[in-house]
């Protein structure tokens, strides 16, 4: 499956030469340990032998796959090297989204064409499979790039949406005013793209959209007949890359049936009452957003919800790593030394998990599990200095979340007493309960970092 081949694993090593030492809540990191992502060798496989229209393409040789799909690192020298063949794999896709934006951009005239027929009574039934093949390439390469935590773009996340549009024609004809493909903004997104992707000679000089992916078709068949013929594409269409507008507009978050957002948090008070009513005057906006659907016109003309439920889950993150992480130092001189490396391992690994839903993008995250698993921790105040570190992450977050300006309140407080300290039943408790919201969000109707590439939080 999907998961199994193209999830991202972690990868620590120690840097041994002369490297600077990082300092972070007043711990010293040293030898300094980092993290990166190791991706499935069918997905490097994918990327590497796609054809684009570029005449000088990236190359990625067997090396790099290596090294790219490696799950451990011996030393610092592997790491550097690890980080160019990731260089290379990011420059390919970036050779693979300036062809494909070369092929969508001559696919927009089509589709402003198509849809005054449609408008003129020309039976959609028609055009079916067109709009299906276009939206299921348009997927594709969405897809691809989420999966490697690449940059997509407004642009085609837009182009993607306003096919989705169209292929629901029937129901969403009285909707549109307009022709949705006559989209200036969509339309000048990719010139200036294309234009990019010309300068650092990713496409032809002097090329024109028509003329290239009409001269060279085969460019275009190929690489959408080797994305459906490979062993990853394969395992995406048939878990079917369906992204719904009810999840990008963020309808599963609307009643919060299953107190995603706001469920109380084991050993941690918090008061969310002003973001609740802050987020259901959002949701309200949102619903009267998506039912009008004004998405069609302009998919990107409603995100203050999104980047609000963003800081929702974030607190949420933070809030759960602040009890964690204050419980561990209340037990940290009172318990068996193995018990506490046992709660250290179960603390690093759900830590872990939440920087794979967030895409590795939350540095500040990346540094306390670097300085958490790492770092030289033999005394209490490192603990205490960790955990003031995040528990003022959590507060600027709630601050931010309740239109606070000066980070002066304390949003959170800890009601954890002394006869829960005496064992690790209460942490691990806590940190179960992480694993579950973390997976719950990895279980809406698709991925989370999905919905993190749509609203540009990944790039």
């Amino acid at each position: 499956m999907i998961a199994n081949l193209c999830e991202f694993l972690f990868c620590c090593f120690a840097i041994t030469s002369n490297i600077k030492i990082i300092e972070s809540a007043g711990n010293q990191i040293a030898p300094l340990r980092l993290y990166t992502h190791t991706t499935g060798p069918s997905y490097v496989q994918t990327i590497k032998n796609l054809k684009t229209f570029n005449n000088h393409p990236v190359s990625i040789t067997y090396e790099d796959v290596a090294l790219l799909t490696a799950g451990y690192l011996e030393t610092f020298l592997d790491y550097q090297l690890k980080l160019k063949s990731r260089e290379k794999l990011e420059k390919k896709a970036k050779d693979i989204t300036c062809s494909f934006s070369l092929i969508a951009k001559s696919k927009l005239f089509f589709l402003k064409d198509l849809f005054v027929k449609l408008e003129n009574g020309e039976p959609f039934i028609n055009v079916e499979e067109t709009i299906k093949r276009l939206k299921e390439e348009a997927g594709l390469i969405l897809q691809l790039l989420v999966w490697g935590n690449l940059e997509t773009g407004k642009r085609l996340w837009s182009y993607y949406l306003k096919i989705i549009a169209i292929s629901q024609y029937e129901g969403n004809k009285r909707f549109i005013q307009e022709n949705p493909f006559e989209d200036q903004q969509l339309q000048t997104g990719f010139s200036v793209f294309i234009e990019k992707c010309i300068a650092d000679d990713y496409l032809p000089k002097n090329t024109i959209e028509f003329d290239l992916v009409l001269k060279k078709p085969e460019i275009y068949e190929k690489m959408f007949c080797d994305l459906r013929k490979s062993r990853w594409g394969k395992d995406v269409l048939r878990g079917q890359f369906l992204v719904t507008t009810d999840f990008l507009y963020l309808k599963s978050f609307w009643d919060d049936a299953n107190e995603i957002l706001f469920r109380h948090i084991v050993g941690v008070n918090v008061d969310w009452s002003n973001v609740k009513q802050r987020h259901e005057l959002e949701t309200a906006i949102t619903r009267e957003f998506v039912e009008n659907r004004t998405w069609i016109k302009n998919p990107y003309g409603r995100l203050d919800h999104q980047h609000m439920v963003i800081k929702i889950i974030s607190a949420r993150f933070y809030c759960f790593f602040s009890v964690v992480l204050h419980i561990y130092e209340k037990q940290f001189s009172r318990l068996r030394e193995e018990m506490m490396i046992d709660t250290r391992d179960r603390i690093n690994n759900v830590i872990k998990d939440a920087l794979i839903l967030m895409s590795y993008k939350d540095d500040f995250l990346l540094n306390i599990i670097s300085e958490f698993k790492f770092g030289i921790i033999n005394e209490i105040n490192d603990i205490k200095d960790i955990l003031a570190s995040v528990w003022k992450k959590a507060n600027e977050i709630l601050n931010d979340l309740n239109g606070v300006s000066a980070n002066k309140i304390d949003w959170l407080s800890f009601n954890v007493n002394e006869g829960q300290l005496s064992n690790t039943d209460l942490i691990i408790r806590i940190l179960n309960d992480f694993y579950d919201y973390l997976n719950e969000l990895t279980v809406l109707p698709f991925k989370y970092k999905v919905f993190l590439h749509f609203i540009d939080v990944v790039t």
